[in-house]
């Protein structure tokens, strides 16, 4: 009875912390996807 009560403890853990990761990844992806103003240098024609 004790085994089964631990086990079905460290599922739980296992589920909690997997749900956090998902999360964080979420929220971190919304981040990503901000566009950031970036400068292009002008290019030089060559002589010729």
């Amino acid at each position: 009875m004790t085994q089964i009560i631990l086990n079905s403890a460290i599922a739980i853990l296992i589920a909690a912390a997997s749900l956090a990761t998902a999360t964080a990844v979420l929220r971190s992806e919304d981040r990503a996807m901000q566009k950031v103003p970036v400068r292009v240098k002008a290019r030089r024609h060559p002589k010729g």
